[in-house]
């Protein structure tokens, strides 16, 4: 195997090797049987509903020339050629006990086998320890409580453990590509709706992804509150929604460096929109808007992003096709010695879909221009093509692959990182079932060659994903 790599597929696949992994599962299995006792006593005064649900996904990926750090065939961590095996595992139960009143309890575990990134690799300096996008052994995933059309009005308040994400999810998103999901809250959130329209006001702190310590037993990430809300317009506005939202990030711990090497708390905050008009076949059209200001540390925080996509689609021609354009751009530092900080860090978006499926880039100090074509052969059966041409908003700022590592701060080494085609295929062969098949090809430019490698760089993934729920009660 590539790198030196041993096989370890019983230790970091099973969740009930370390004491700790079997503690957590037998709080979950305890908690899990009283709530099925209570449930059943409801169930027989006719006033309750339960459902039990899993959700199994196994993914294989093969990594030629890059890996979740670095780029080339030999990085300073793990290996430049590697192919592992991605297992999560989520099970879990819905109790209604009357018809506005829900609570939620789900565990997720997710584990990687063969794996040649070791889990130091993702110690992060903000943090102060670990957060690891591939492993989280058997954690907390959904664990709140719900009230719904409280006093009769259109209003629903939920508290606990939760995933957050809103719109096209390119500004809040839960990242779910990620082995251990990257965008895990526990958060108090409001929600509001009235016809197409809605309004959603939260409080919560990110969840970190240590697969070493259970997460109620260390601290956050990020703290954070805001809202999102969904305004559509009339027809004779053009049957327009538009999506205004603000929001904060923010950590006191001071562990965030500024350019001067001073270090302090970050607190960051958000405002921008969202316009879009989709129709199922014909012209479609998206826009979102990002600003970002606060304080990054010492350093005052000037930043932006926005993304525009124009598409077209024709669902009664032979393979239902459709073709789109899209161009992403996230400001970069311009200055590495002026004591601002320039570069834009996405909020809490997604990534995995939206700059490269090869996850090379994330919605910072990018320029990304695409091309994307979708064709539906039969039923079931989706392909979707994308085309990217990557460049640096700022050639001063680093690549967000790693930034760190792959910056030239003197801007001599361009701003042509490099292109990328991706070819992902899913088919949903029955309602429970669902595989998926791609392959991504990145092709490096200037600033890629001079900094990091010249290597061409290659993605294959195939995944199978079952879900399951059935009615107890």
């Amino acid at each position: 195997m590539a790198g030196g790599k041993t096989h370890r597929w019983v230790d970091t696949t099973g969740c009930f090797i370390k004491r700790e992994g079997k503690m957590r599962f037998l709080a979950f299995a305890y908690g899990f049987a009283v709530l099925l006792v209570f449930s059943h006593g409801m169930a027989c005064a006719g006033q309750a509903r339960a459902n039990l649900g899993l959700d199994a996904r196994l993914r294989f990926e093969y990594q030629d020339g890059f890996n979740a750090k670095y780029y080339g065939d030999n990085p300073p961590r793990g290996a430049g050629e590697d192919r592992f095996l991605l297992e999560r595992l989520r099970a879990g139960f819905d109790f209604m006990p009357a018809d506005k009143v829900r609570f939620v309890l789900w565990m997720q575990d997710s584990g990687a086998a063969d794996l040649a990134m070791p889990d130091n690799a993702f110690y992060n300096a903000s943090l102060q320890g670990e957060n690891n996008p591939y492993r989280d052994r058997c954690e907390l995933w959904d664990a709140y409580a719900e009230l719904m059309d409280v006093s009769g009005l259109p209003l629903n308040i939920r508290a606990g453990r939760q995933r957050l994400f809103f719109g096209d999810k390119r500004v809040f998103g839960p990242g779910e590509w990620g082995n251990s999901g990257r965008w895990i809250w526990d958060a108090l959130r409001i929600s509001f709706r009235s016809g197409k329209g809605s309004a959603d006001f939260y409080y919560g702190r990110t969840m970190v992804h240590d697969p070493h310590t259970f997460s109620v037993g260390h601290r956050h990430f990020y703290e954070s509150f805001g809202f999102y809300s969904c305004l559509p317009l009339t027809e004779r506005m053009g049957g327009i929604a538009v999506e205004p939202f603000s929001m904060t990030k923010r950590d006191d711990h001071p562990n965030y460096r500024g350019e001067d090497g001073r270090t302090g708390p970050l607190d960051s905050w958000y405002a921008g929109f969202r316009a879009y008009k989709y129709h199922p076949g014909g012209l479609q059209w998206d826009v979102t808007y990002v600003r970002q200001f606060g304080n990054y540390g010492p350093d005052d925080i000037d930043a932006y992003g926005f993304h525009i996509l124009l598409g077209y689609r024709l669902p009664d021609f032979f393979m239902s096709p459709g073709i789109s354009l899209e161009y992403s751009y996230g400001s970069g530092d311009s200055d590495p010695a002026d004591n601002e900080h320039g570069a834009f860090d996405g909020a809490f978006g997604a990534r995995d879909r939206m700059y490269g499926r090869m996850n090379l880039f994330k919605w910072r100090n990018i320029k990304d221009a695409q091309v994307n074509l979708e064709f539906k052969p039969c039923r079931g059966l989706s392909v979707v093509a994308g085309f990217h041409k990557f460049r640096l908003a700022s050639d001063k700022d680093g690549w967000s692959l790693n930034p760190g590592v792959y910056r030239d701060v003197t801007g001599l080494s361009g701003n042509d990182v490099g292109d990328e085609l991706d070819i992902v295929c899913r088919f949903d062969a029955t309602n429970s079932t669902c595989l998926q098949a791609g392959f991504g090809h990145f092709r490096p430019g200037g600033f890629t060659e001079k900094v990091a490698s010249g290597r061409q760089a290659d993605w294959v993934f195939v995944q199978w994903e079952y879900r399951f729920a059935a009615q107890l009660l």
